[in-house]
């Protein structure tokens, strides 16, 4: 195990409300008194030299203390210790919009990012998908449904879930269909055209097993649209490697990683880029595969390819050599 390039003092990197900040202690207490239970967290290649992974952080950006490894097999980046299904509901409904958000309802600018987003998801479509052919969307983990938004304007049916209650009456509002609850137990197989996952995979605590769930949800030759935070643009959006680790986020993906990923649960990678945006299709012939893991032999470079990317990006924010920090900070002046 290496040296950790942060190691845990409990200080946040970001700056926190006295809100966030008693969320924090409210659930770290909760985890002292076993109210929220931690569980190891096992790579998705079933690496088994797990004592080689390597030590990126012993905190996430928030203070929160959660061990951060790479892989030494696949390089994937994983919370060592995650909740356990009972406990990550429990997190999602209770705590992980108070930090992370800051609010425990959501205002008119969250809403307007999360509209931003969904606009962005509709210019991406329409490059490969002649929107005609989606009469229904899903999206999982909406928030207040600002990412569907821009879909409902179109005429086009929507529908999404997820567990704060707050933040969906907020969406229900603005006239959305929102609902609370599990999409396993709520939504039908084969029901949408179009399913939305914006920043959710990552939260899995059983990437595999939950995504065939998720597929089985939409109808056969249509669409699902992943979002995760790619490694390898810590540099260009967050600069500070620190900012992208995060105690919600089991694991974190590279764009091969995924491809790969994909193609192993039956889907056709219509577009995928290194921020982590994909866009898929499921087959008219899709069944649900049986296999608990993803590996490649054409992954094995990527531990040492990802161990020196996340040092070098750490020692370029510390001495000011990061050129997109420049950038940001160039436009910010004149904005």
């Amino acid at each position: 195990m290496s040296h950790p390039l942060y190691i845990n003092d409990y200080k946040s990197t970001v700056n926190l409300s006295d809100f966030q900040i008693e969320s924090i202690n409210i659930m770290l207490s909760d985890i002292d008194n076993n109210i929220l239970i931690l569980k190891d967290n096992n790579c998705l290649c079933r690496n088994d030299n797990s004592k080689n992974d390597i030590l990126l952080s012993e905190k996430d950006r928030y203070g929160i203390p959660v061990n951060n490894m790479i892989c030494s097999k696949c390089g994937l980046i994983r919370s060592e210790k995650i909740f356990d299904e009972k406990s990550n509901i429990l997190f999602y409904q209770k705590y992980y919009r108070n930090i992370y958000v800051g609010l425990n309802k959501p205002n008119n600018q969250f809403f307007e990012d999360q509209i931003k987003r969904g606009e962005a998801f509709i210019s991406l479509i329409k490059k490969h998908i002649n929107l005609n052919d989606i009469k229904n969307v899903l999206e999982i983990g909406c928030g207040s449904g600002g990412i569907i938004y821009p879909f409902n304007e179109l005429n086009i049916s929507c529908r999404g879930i997820d567990y704060n209650e707050e933040y969906l009456e907020y969406g229900r509002l603005k006239g959305l269909s929102l609902i609370s609850g599990d999409y396993k137990n709520t939504i039908q197989d084969n029901s949408t055209d179009l399913l939305i996952l914006s920043h959710v995979m990552e939260h899995f605590t059983n990437p595999i097993k939950e995504m065939v769930e998720v597929i089985k949800k939409i109808n056969h030759d249509k669409y699902l649209l992943v979002e995760v935070p790619g490694i390898f643009f810590i540099k260009k959006i967050y600069f500070d490697p620190i900012l992208y680790f995060q105690n919600a986020h089991v694991i974190n993906y590279y764009h091969y990683y995924l491809t790969i990923f994909f193609k192993k649960l039956g889907l056709e990678v219509m577009y995928g880029d290194e921020r982590c945006i994909f866009l898929l299709k499921k087959y008219k012939n899709w069944t649900a595969p049986t296999i608990d893991c993803i590996y490649d032999e054409s992954m094995s470079n990527y531990p040492v390819i990802i161990n020196k990317y996340i040092r070098n990006t750490y020692l370029q924010y510390k001495y000011y050599l990061n050129p997109y920090l420049w950038k940001y900070n160039f436009l910010k002046r004149i904005s």
